[in-house]
């Protein structure tokens, strides 16, 4: 505690008064501790009961300087905040700024729990509203710091998700590029392979028509040059046969004619030589 004095905040107050004596509901405003406690206190003055009037003497609240927590008293961190500065840890920022807020609502949950019930109302407790409204003026100061913080860890890890983000969609794009031109100069050297092999091929067969053409006028050339030669030895052998032929026949005549001759001539005598 703060302070040993000790205030009764009271729920039903006036509305000028509304401010610094409503009740305080730990679960309602800070769901992050998990307690839920009523902090209004109440006099005792409708109950009449003489005991509490001897043992719990009330006060008159004083109305404190510090303003109520409210949403719309949190500055706008998109306004103020610099997303490409760092974070500013120079030496005019208190030692405090490092707790966080979740060890405030610790401390503010301790001390409801640690305060004392009024009597004839269980579920209120008495707190030191100094103790009490310096914690959540800490817990206004440190939310803004706190989100800022939070914040800048927010737009860093973004950066760096949408950098390796980046990153990643490069690579692949890379990979992809890579993965085409492989692809095409695989596409392109089989097609010219193929096209090699077409012209081998046509190479080929044209050879074996030029072949097959010139083998076919080798053989007729061979068969004409042989059919001539047997007609003109034919012819030849007929005119040969007809000269031997004549031949044969003249040389008859002429064997006929020696043995008719023959039988005429006059043959000489042993008187016909002449004498030694």
């Amino acid at each position: 505690m703060m302070s040993e004095e000790t205030n009764d905040f009271k729920p039903l107050a006036d509305a000028d008064d509304a401010t610094s004596q409503q009740p305080v509901t730990a679960a309602a405003d800070y769901p992050a501790t998990g307690a839920v406690a009523g902090t209004a206190a109440t006099n005792n003055s409708a109950t009449g009961n003489a005991a509490d009037r001897a043992t719990d003497e009330p006060a008159k609240p004083a109305k404190s300087s510090k303003p109520s927590i409210s949403m719309s008293d949190l500055p706008d961190l998109r306004a103020t905040f610099d997303p490409n500065a760092p974070l500013d840890d120079s030496s005019d920022r208190s030692r405090d700024e490092f707790t966080t807020v979740y060890d405030i609502i610790d401390s503010i949950e301790e001390e409801l729990d640690e305060a004392k019930p009024i009597l004839f109302a269980p579920s209120s407790v008495r707190v030191d509203r100094e103790s009490f409204t310096g914690k959540l003026d800490k817990l206004k100061k440190m939310l803004p710091v706190q989100l800022e913080r939070a914040s800048a860890l927010m737009r860093e890890s973004e950066r760096r998700l949408e950098s390796a983000q980046t990153q990643a969609n490069a690579i692949i794009a890379s990979a992809q590029s890579r993965a085409a031109d492989t692809v095409r100069e695989a596409n392109e050297q089989a097609q010219f392979l193929a096209g090699q092999e077409n012209v081998t091929e046509l190479a080929r067969q044209k050879a074996r028509g030029i072949l097959d053409q010139a083998q076919a006028k080798a053989d007729k050339l061979t068969q004409n040059a042989d059919k001539y030669c047997i007609t003109m030895m034919e012819s030849l052998q007929q005119q040969v046969d007809k000269i031997g032929t004549g031949v044969q026949a003249g040389l008859n005549v002429l064997y006929d004619r020696q043995r008719e001759a023959g039988a005429y001539l006059d043959h000489l005598d042993a008187d016909d030589y002449p004498e030694n």
